[in-house]
């Protein structure tokens, strides 16, 4: 029916075959990047400039203490998202909150960012290591090299 509305507008075929694999190349560009990972994201406290209150669903990863956020569902767009610390850690979503297809038991973590706003992101149980990028496991200090005199 869609194919059959947008030949009647003037559309070529060949046009929606490209858009479509033009999407797909970026979906599985963005999901495979190395440490990627999927999930949603809200703005809980304050205010971010590209984020919302409502949940908003797409792909993560991290560079350095930068959350670089790649909003669905066309993943055209990124959000940069500069963070100071976690704010209370990770946590089980109990009782669930109102985001879906996250999976069945989605973690939250909330997040600090400048200015006093907090920022919330909710994954599946087994990206929560990922999406807390390097604020999961406090930093150890390096080992002492062992040189000789």
């Amino acid at each position: 029916m869609l194919i059959a509305l947008l030949a009647v507008l003037g559309v070529d075929l060949i046009v929606v075959v490209f858009l479509l694999a033009l999407m797909l190349t970026r979906r599985y560009w963005v999901s495979h990047r190395p440490g990627s990972f999927k999930g949603a994201i809200r703005v809980a406290e304050g205010g971010v400039p590209g984020l919302r209150t409502k949940w908003t669903h797409g792909y993560g990863h991290w560079v350095r203490d930068v959350l670089v956020w790649t909003k669905a569902p066309f993943l055209f767009r990124n959000e940069l998202v500069a963070v100071d610390a976690l704010a209370s850690g990770t946590r089980a979503a109990r009782p669930r909150p109102k985001v879906r297809r996250v999976g069945k038991n989605p973690a939250l973590i909330l997040l600090a960012v400048g200015g006093g706003a907090q920022v919330e992101i909710a994954v599946p149980e087994a990206s929560r290591a990922p999406a807390a990028g390097s604020f999961a496991a406090p930093s150890s200090p390096p080992a002492a090299a062992n040189f000789r005199q």
